[in-house]
């Protein structure tokens, strides 16, 4: 059914599931993600409400004066926040210069219905950034994005490559994205969910504190400061440099291009027949402001680097390439999938060269 319904959509007829491998190791990255697709599918809210019910809450959200102000402003879905108060700390071991960022991550709602429940989330309301190098003044920067379901500091820096940075004298800081890591108490994260209006929040306030922690980066002396995301952290990014022109470089790493047919994709999108089309083409219309792919892009295409792994049965290449096209940049696949991600170094290493060739970072010493 996900994939008629992707077929259905009028995308080209673009396959849903990634190059078929070639040797050993490759079908087993291969069948890695078909392992997570299956428990992705199995990993549905306790609360959430049957498909026609849901349908019926999306026409009716459709019909609001707040949606109709979202989908007719999309260029002041993101404003740039004033000046924050930031806290900063040094973390043990304070030899190797680890410190941590935080502030109030309030940004303004433009769901006002939503705002008891959004703001209970009390963990969330704080925002946090955590850096892996002593000396920032002077040194380029890159901010690591988490994926789905992660944003724990440890387990950033083992799901990172982080040589490529290091050869190339970039230092390092790790964002987490709303609702994850130390910012959510529940698994699966409580975002993106069912409820668009909080889907949306969400990537709103993602982008919110985005912009601080770019600011926190500049304010520290980096030289340049740049964004990389992956998988639904790609996605951040992507959508981060449709909102603003102040970061350096972005770097979108096995991504998704629309989340409604990742969703699809996966066989996340509940019911059946008409039920489930009409639920899929009704998620597809209310989230395109909020769709990287939806809206025009604010970074040049010399800034921007997509990778994707020829074998994702997550976010297939197709969605790297679909970004790629809308940015006007050129896609960089690894032979690798989503969970196994073999062979990723050579794909930033050549990312990372593109912009020192293009001028957009020094040229490391």
């Amino acid at each position: 059914m996900a994939h008629e319904l992707h077929q259905a959509s009028g995308n080209g007829g673009l396959p849903v599931y990634a190059s078929a491998p070639r040797g050993c190791i490759h079908k087993l990255a291969y069948e890695t993600d078909a392992f997570l697709v299956s428990q992705l599918a199995k990993l549905k809210p306790s609360d959430l409400k049957e498909a026609s019910e849901l349908v019926q809450d999306v026409a009716a959200f459709a019909a609001t004066p707040a949606y109709k102000e979202y989908r007719g402003n999309p260029d002041c879905l993101f404003p740039a926040p004033g000046r924050i108060d930031v806290t900063k700390r040094w973390l043990a071991p304070y030899r190797i210069g680890l410190a941590e960022w935080s502030w109030p991550s309030v940004h303004p709602l433009i769901f006002n219905d939503i705002e008891q429940e959004y703001r209970s989330h009390e963990v969330n309301q704080t925002a946090l950034l955590r850096t892996l190098n002593l000396r920032i003044e002077g040194k380029p920067m890159v901010i690591l994005v988490n994926g789905f379901s992660s944003g724990h500091h440890l387990l950033e820096r083992v799901a990172w490559p982080m040589r490529p940075f290091r050869r190339l004298g970039i230092g390092v800081s790790l964002f987490v994205l709303p609702f994850h890591g130390p910012r959510g108490r529940s698994f699966p994260p409580e975002w993106p969910q069912q409820d668009t209006k909080l889907t949306i929040e969400g990537f709103r306030q993602a982008i919110w504190d985005l912009q601080t922690a770019i600011r926190i980066m500049r304010e520290a002396g980096a030289s340049h400061v740049g964004v990389a995301g992956m998988s639904l952290g790609a996605y951040a990014v992507a959508l981060l440099a449709t909102a603003t022109s102040d970061v350096d470089f972005v770097l979108s790493y096995i991504p998704i291009a629309n989340l409604p047919e990742i969703m699809n994709e996966l066989g996340l999108i509940p019911g059946s027949g008409d039920i489930q089309r009409q639920l899929y083409q009704g998620y597809r219309d209310l989230l395109v402001p909020i769709t990287p792919e939806g809206r025009q892009p604010m970074v040049e295409p010399q800034r921007i680097a997509i990778i994707s792994g020829e074998f994702d049965r997550v976010a297939t290449v197709q969605h790297g390439a679909r970004l790629a096209a809308h940015f006007g940049t050129e896609l960089i696949t690894f032979p690798g999938a989503h969970m196994l991600q073999f062979w990723r170094a050579r794909a930033f290493r050549q990312a990372l060269e593109r912009f020192q060739e293009a001028g957009v970072l020094p040229r490391s010493r």
